[in-house]
């Protein structure tokens, strides 16, 4: 009995040795980091970072994972679009050709029972020919439902892009400051820790080079367009946070946004209410403001003049005119499905 009390004891000793050791272990594993946790660094591999350089991590994958989502997206839709020049200028060509024989064919037909039927013969073999190739006008390519989807899928790919490349550069930016900002103190303690290592988790080149390379493979200067009945409509991003579409208006220099698109981006001291005409020709009351940033491809305004419709006129959308963005000389592509602009004509007008 004796014998078994004893082992019970040293089995007891053992382990608040070990509790004790434990303890002991974890509260100087705690004091060793302390600055840094103090500082808002957490441990990732090998390295201590900042927090907000994981959602940097994060940003910038997101980033690459769109650029490569795009990349055969576009391939796809401009194989489409060239398929669909080439059957259209075929079908102009062999109308063309019909309209050449008709036009001998009525001549010797002129004032005989032969004329109608001609004319008939005519028609038949334009319709044939039309639905034989299927071409479509490139100025309303972009309505066709296969065209549409995908272009709407591109609108939301680049502004996704718009939205990530431009977090990721202030991310970037206000991470390296913290860095800097970091106290003599924490440096002296991180002296006599050589075992411990701290970030960046990126260097500065290497977050420029990955949005340059997005940039580049994207291309802003060309914003993908489609049609919604008669109406081209295009992807922006306000305040570099919320992606919206709107409807080109290609004579008007204003910017009209939905109750709904302003109460989003967060505009809440409106004007009075007065009296406009919109674009498609409809008198309605609506309010002004200003929007600090606008972003539509590559090019970006600052504290742009808005009108924000009533809640009642949600149904008409948003409206974007064309001579607002004069400085980067937009014009449409003759594909049918772009707006292109030209940021070096910007950068050369804001410049004088």
């Amino acid at each position: 009995m004796e014998r078994f009390s004893a082992r019970c004891q040293a089995l007891l000793f053992l382990f608040v040795v070990c509790l004790l050791g434990m303890t002991t272990s974890r509260s100087v594993g705690a004091e060793l980091p302390l600055p840094l946790t103090e500082n808002g660094f957490e441990k990732f591999g090998s390295k201590w970072i900042l927090t907000e350089e994981l959602n940097l991590k994060r940003d910038m994958d997101a980033l690459e994972d769109v650029v490569k989502r795009i990349i055969p997206l576009r391939r796809q839709i401009d194989l489409a679009v060239a398929d669909n020049a080439s059957r259209w200028q075929k079908q102009q060509a062999t109308s063309k050709l019909i309209d050449q024989i008709a036009n001998i064919m009525r001549r010797s037909a002129v004032g005989t029972d032969e004329e109608k039927k001609v004319q008939k013969q005519v028609d038949q073999l334009k319709q044939a020919s039309r639905e034989l190739r299927d071409g479509v006008d490139p100025k309303r390519f972009g309505a066709q439902p296969h065209m549409r989807a995908m272009l709407e899928s591109l609108t939301l790919m680049h502004q996704q892009a718009s939205v990530l490349a431009v977090r990721v550069e202030r991310d970037s930016a206000q991470i390296n400051e913290a860095y800097q900002k970091l106290s003599n103190t924490t440096h002296r303690w991180l002296e006599e820790h050589p075992e411990l290592c701290i970030g960046p988790l990126f260097r500065a080149e290497q977050v420029d080079q990955v949005v340059r390379k997005a940039r580049a493979s994207i291309d802003f200067d060309e914003v993908p367009m489609y049609l919604q009945g008669d109406q081209k409509r295009v992807g922006v991003v306000l305040s570099d946070q919320f992606p919206t579409v709107l409807t080109i208006c290609p004579e008007d220099n204003r910017l009209i946004l939905t109750s709904n698109m302003a109460y989003t981006v967060g505009l809440r001291h409106l004007g009075d209410t007065q009296l406009v005409t919109l674009p498609c020709g409809l008198e309605t009351k609506a309010r002004t403001a200003k929007l600090p940033q606008l972003r539509m491809g590559s090019a970006n305004l600052l504290d742009v003049s808005v009108i924000v419709l009533e809640p009642s006129d949600e149904h008409l959308g948003g409206f974007i005119g064309l001579k607002l963005l004069q400085a980067w000389n937009p014009t449409f592509a003759q594909s049918g499905i772009s707006l292109s602009l030209d940021a070096s004509n910007q950068a050369s007008t804001a410049s004088r």
